[in-house]
């Protein structure tokens, strides 16, 4: 579903995950610098190592619209990442952050990985079929162009290999679909932040965003319930009204609360 009337982009061709990378520009960011003098400084000393400055010049602009929203989850994602929690917390998070900003590889999974996984009949998906998925989305005006099957086979390897890279697929040529895990901490994470778009029960349970971690909303629940159990939240139900509340008054708070909790 495109939002806003916006056609798909190729951009993941330029930039697919590469989570070392962003890691390293999220522990490596000055909070005493701007945003744009964070950015050059990350070019004029080449954090990343690459040979090739416009390669490293999209992956900070990648990464600012991935990881750079101008309000408190900044410091909050670069504590989380700096910290010794899981990695495993960490990637879903940024795999979320990385879905949110593409619509297309968002779309992908909500619309044909989830609904692959769902089916529990063949779940492994190849190059050819994510690439007949793509074609399908430029052959009905939904990207920025008319894509060549050179480039679409350039988006659907990239985005297999982002959700690869992400835990969600296995495998190299022929990837597998992961059985769904999602750490708590990091469902914590992602559900405050929902929270404080739309604090009602049924509609956090129920909202899209969680099919990009292929859980259905029975799962979700059992994540709340697992979420209230270790006191990162409080959810009570009483038949159709469910009613969930967070101590925490930030984002930051939440992520000190995981920290403390994982040290």
């Amino acid at each position: 579903m495109l939002m806003n009337g916006k056609k798909y982009t190729s951009k993941i061709i330029k930039v697919p995950a590469l989570v070392p990378d962003a890691k390293l520009f999220l522990s490596q960011w000055d909070g005493e610098l701007s945003v744009d003098e964070n950015i050059e400084r990350a070019i004029q000393y080449n954090i990343f190592g690459k040979t090739s400055r416009t390669f490293v010049k999209n992956i900070l602009n990648a990464f600012k619209e991935r990881f750079i929203f101008g309000d408190e989850q900044d410091e909050a994602l670069r504590e989380l990442v700096k910290s010794e929690v899981d990695q495993n917390i960490v990637d879903r998070i940024l795999y979320y952050y990385t879905a949110l900003a593409d619509q297309l590889l968002y779309d992908f999974v909500i619309n044909y990985v989830y609904e692959v996984q769902r089916s529990g009949r063949d779940l492994f998906i190849t190059t050819m079929k994510a690439q007949r998925y793509i074609q399908r989305l430029s052959e009905d005006g939904k990207t920025t162009a008319e894509w060549s099957d050179t480039v679409c086979n350039r988006v659907a390897r990239n985005t297999l290999t982002t959700l690869r890279d992400f835990h969600l697929l296995e495998g190299k040529v022929k990837k597998r679909i992961v059985p769904p895990y999602l750490p708590v901490e990091s469902f914590v994470y992602i559900a405050y932040l929902l929270y404080q778009r739309e604090p009602a029960g049924d509609k956090m349970i129920d909202h899209r965003d969680w099919k990009l971690f292929l859980l259905d909303s029975f799962a979700v629940e059992r994540l709340f319930l697992e979420a209230h159990q270790y006191g990162y939240l409080t959810y009570n139900a009483a038949g159709s009204l469910i009613r969930i509340d967070f101590k925490q008054k930030s984002i930051m708070e939440v992520v000190d609360d995981i920290m403390q909790r994982t040290a």
